[in-house]
């Protein structure tokens, strides 16, 4: 595996490994900018496995030992790019492209993030998002399309969605109008803004509860909120497949609308009547 980064590592032989190598690859990758600052015992014990455990993964991904990973990433010049698989960056494009190995791939970032999201934190969030008096949602950079993604179901179930500017121009003024009961749902993948942390900080310091979709390496952006529902992003193209986060969306939106009951029917019925009154839109005739 010489060439690949940690992450490319771990990504290639994921599939394979036990349940307990699988947590410490998961924290592995969530504190892979950080590894300079922890010992392999620390994050043996923040995965809940045994030394020896943590010693094998690392064999496993192709290093002498864990003081070697350590300097891999001290020297990876690719981090936050999506073509992280190898120091050529061309060489992802060298790959067979098939829908196949797409699907697969999609597949695989579904169930394995799914499966890491706490039982019962998603239906939390939908709870809070239904109860929320307003709706913020922020999208940076990658996550601008998924925030317009997900404001899209949510403005069809309910009331005072906001979606924020993708720009930095008006931050001071959106984030000032947060206030208590209010809920940010914050969509930011690598390479995420360095004001990231100040903005979720601050929601949260307005009485705002924040939630943050993000990828596995987010650091100090995830520490800044509330709840984190890490998405694995892994894609054998040279960019990062959202197929989890927008999973992760669809079923909010999902549940948020089972949770409102009638008020989410009414608000549907009533933006359905008005889409064929005032938005042009030719619809199938009913037979």
């Amino acid at each position: 595996m010489n060439g690949l980064s940690l992450e490319a590592r771990i990504y290639k032989v994921y599939k394979t490994l036990s349940p307990a190598q699988k947590r410490m690859a998961d924290v592995l990758l969530q504190y892979q900018m950080e590894l300079p600052s922890h010992t392999a015992r620390e994050l043996a014990e923040r995965a809940a496995v045994s030394n020896s455990t943590a010693a094998r993964l690392i064999q496993t991904l192709g290093y002498l030992n864990y003081p070697e990973a350590r300097r891999q990433i001290r020297e990876d010049q690719h981090w936050g790019s999506p073509q992280i698989s190898s120091d050529d960056p061309n060489e992802r494009g060298a790959e067979p492209v098939s829908v196949k190995g797409m699907l697969q791939a999609d597949l695989e970032n579904i169930k394995t993030t799914l499966e890491s999201i706490p039982d019962g934190k998603l239906d939390e969030i939908s709870r809070a998002i239904a109860d929320a008096r307003r709706v913020w949602i922020l999208g940076l950079r990658s996550g601008y399309g998924l925030a317009i993604h997900a404001a899209h179901y949510f403005t069809l179930i309910r009331q005072d969605v906001y979606v924020l500017p993708a720009g930095g121009g008006t931050y001071s003024h959106e984030i000032a109008s947060v206030g208590e009961q209010d809920l940010m749902l914050t969509i930011a993948f690598r390479r995420r803004p360095r004001l990231l942390p100040t903005l979720l900080q601050e929601a949260h310091l307005a009485g705002a509860r924040t939630v943050l979709i993000t990828d596995l390496s987010a650091a100090s952006s995830a520490r800044a909120a509330d709840d984190v529902l890490r998405c694995r992003c892994y894609s054998p193209a040279p960019f990062n497949s959202f197929a989890a986060a927008v999973s992760i969306i669809n079923y909010l939106a999902w549940k948020t609308a089972s949770l409102l009951e009638s008020k989410s029917v009414g608000r549907y019925q009533q933006i359905n009547r008005l889409v064929g009154l005032l938005d042009g839109v030719s619809t199938p005739a009913a037979r």
